[in-house]
């Protein structure tokens, strides 16, 4: 399915009319200024017992990106303080002179923190220049975010988006399990003003709700903040559903329930756009480099050489190599820096991998064993806590058991063992675990609402409650969707509406995926075109993290499916499979001929 550059430019203007985080309409109307202020900090010389973090520059590289590559923010009105730039009185000295002195009413302002975090009477966020008093051990230097929200008030307008992508609740330690922690230990009151309760200008994101962390992550070839990402992410794709329920749902994929955004404000739904997977930043003769900021972290870690994008002129670049976010192409002419990219065709290898992560309460005998038993396994990878992504811990769940953790450090449902099992036989045991995580990995590469040309449209209720919905169709999103995840009580009924606009059938094959990665397909679909189909399911009994999946295509299912959940998700990439010129082992995706689609909630 082919589109231009004029039709994409002018469904993005219509569809952002809406509300982005409360000011959507602001940054597509071509009257109204867009500022922003970022600021990112991974060194703090003076807090000498805190390791300095490693995707607060990131953030704000992807931030930029995002402003100026997807919503046409000029680069000159984006001022951004990284690492010595930032401290507390240049911070100050930019809201003045950058934003205080230059906004309008009916301008957009988009501010964006990244560092280290801490609460002292008040949440404090922590300038390059923030230290301990000397005299009572606070902080100075410190800008309480009551101060910088009233900063924010006094702007002459409105129309103000927040980012903070940093934590005030400091758990014990930099480390939670694979993550970095961005917080540091309560410390006394500082010279701060009192702190403020008043409602903050337009709509603010927290990284992390009281009682929970922030974190910032390894990624394939970088590090970021885990609520950047995932809303950089969000908004390359531009999914419908509201903003925060797809930020939650990363973020709890890829943490686990020790980080839970939060969203202060009352914005509308997210509604649909022309979904992208980047853009191009450079043309040479050697080939084009895209961004690929709009692709999932799982996707970008899977997406191999031959895979091709292609950018709204109907131009195809055929992928070379990825170094990080930044993906190397041929250059086939007639492509310019700027020009938005989709996929095209997705090619994964077909041997995937779990990583698993040796937790840091292992001995080193346990860590020998450990890495001998998993090396038997062709499936795996064993790495060290902090050395790169990963899809699990191994660790101890007591001093005499062992188990599965989320990269957050969540113990995975069902894998504790009995008491004084050696890590070998802990191992031996949770083969069939690994399997499973391994075959959601591979299932989870079926992700394609934003690239999908099928107009499609899923809504997910209980007792005539709308909980979720996702569509392809430029329609906006439906009134009265929760804001972050529903949760839902165990066993309890729920109902799938699921319509098209195709001229022909489409076959569907929902999936739930479990807390504790089981996974349950369900009987295939035939949907008519223009007839809604009504699915009914329950709820699974298992707590924690759920999902459904949706995978619609042209062509019908083979029955019966394997029952087992890798052969199970095998069987389900080989039929998406297309042979043409992909290369040895691995599975080719056409993107055009099939939708995959997840919807999360929680079962409590």
């Amino acid at each position: 399915m082919g589109y231009t550059r004029r039709s994409v430019l002018q469904t993005m203007l219509l569809t952002l009319g809406g509300a982005l985080w409360g000011a959507r309409r602001v940054l597509a109307a071509p009257t109204a200024r867009k500022l922003a202020l970022l600021i990112g900090i991974n060194h703090y010389p003076r807090l000498t017992k805190t390791p300095a973090l490693a995707g607060c520059g990131t953030d704000v590289w992807l931030q930029r990106e995002l402003l100026c590559g997807r919503f046409g923010f000029a680069p000159a009105d984006v001022l951004t303080l990284t690492d010595a730039q930032a401290s507390r009185s240049q911070i100050r000295q930019a809201f003045q002179e950058h934003l205080a002195q230059q906004v309008r009413v009916g301008d957009v302002v988009v501010v964006h923190f990244s560092g280290y975090g801490t609460r002292s009477a008040q949440p404090l966020l922590l300038p390059s220049d923030a230290g301990f008093d000397g005299v009572g051990n606070g902080i100075d230097n410190g800008i309480g975010e009551g101060e910088l929200l009233d900063w924010l008030r006094q702007l002459a307008t409105e129309q103000v988006i927040t980012v903070l992508d940093t934590g005030y609740d400091y758990p014990g330690s930099f480390a939670c399990g694979n993550m970095r922690v961005r917080a540091c230990p309560a410390v006394p009151e500082g010279l701060l003003p009192p702190p403020t309760t008043a409602r903050p200008p337009g709509v603010l994101f927290r990284a992390a709700r009281p009682g929970t962390v922030a974190t910032e992550a390894l990624w394939p070839g970088f590090s970021a903040g885990t609520l950047t990402y995932a809303l950089t992410q969000t908004l390359w794709g531009t999914t419908p559903a509201p903003i925060l329920v797809e930020v939650a749902a990363q973020i709890a994929q890829t943490v686990g329930s020790q980080q839970a955004p939060e969203m202060v404000g009352a914005p509308r739904g997210l509604p649909v756009a022309v979904g992208a997977a980047g853009r191009v930043v450079q043309v040479n003769a050697d080939g084009v480099e895209c961004v690929l900021a709009g692709l999932a972290p799982w996707i970008l870690a899977a997406l191999a050489p031959e895979s091709q994008l292609e950018t709204p002129q109907g131009v195809r670049l055929v992928l070379r190599s990825r170094n990080g976010l930044i993906g190397k192409t041929t250059n086939p002419g007639s492509v310019q820096v700027g020009d938005w990219v989709r996929e095209r065709v997705r090619v994964v290898p077909s041997n995937v991998n779990v990583t698993i992560a040796l937790a840091a309460d292992l001995e080193r005998i346990e860590r020998v064993d450990a890495t001998s038993a998993l090396g038997s396994l062709s499936y795996v990878n064993t790495v060290k806590v902090g050395e790169q992504r990963v899809d699990c811990l191994l660790g101890r769940v007591t001093p005499t058991t062992y188990g599965l953790f989320s990269p957050g450090h969540d113990l995975l449902p069902g894998t504790e063992g009995e008491a004084d099992e050696t890590v070998k036989a802990a191992i031996k045991r949770l083969i069939p675990r690994l399997q499973n995580l391994l075959a959601v990995k591979l299932l989870q590469l079926t992700d394609n609402l934003a690239a999908t040309p099928l107009n499609l449209t899923v809504r997910l209720t209980q007792a005539e409650r709308l909980l979720l919905t996702q569509t392809t169709a430029p329609t906006p999103t439906a009134n009265g969707i929760s804001q972050d995840l529903p949760t839902l009580a165990a066993a309890s009924p729920l109902t799938c509406q699921v319509s098209h606009r195709e001229t022909q059938p489409l076959f569907a094959l929902p999936l739930t995926i479990q807390a504790n990665q089981e996974i349950t397909p369900h009987p295939p679909q035939v949907l008519p075109p223009q007839t809604p189909v009504t699915l009914t399911f329950n709820a699974p009994t298992t707590p924690g993290l759920t999902e459904l999946r949706l995978l619609l295509g042209t062509s019908e299912w083979a029955t019966p499916l394997p029952p087992e959940p890798l052969p199970l998700a095998q069987a389900i990439l080989a039929h998406l499979h297309q042979v043409t010129s992909a290369p040895k082992d691995t599975y080719q995706l056409h993107l055009d001929t099939w939708a995959g689609l997840s919807l999360m909630y929680r079962v409590g």
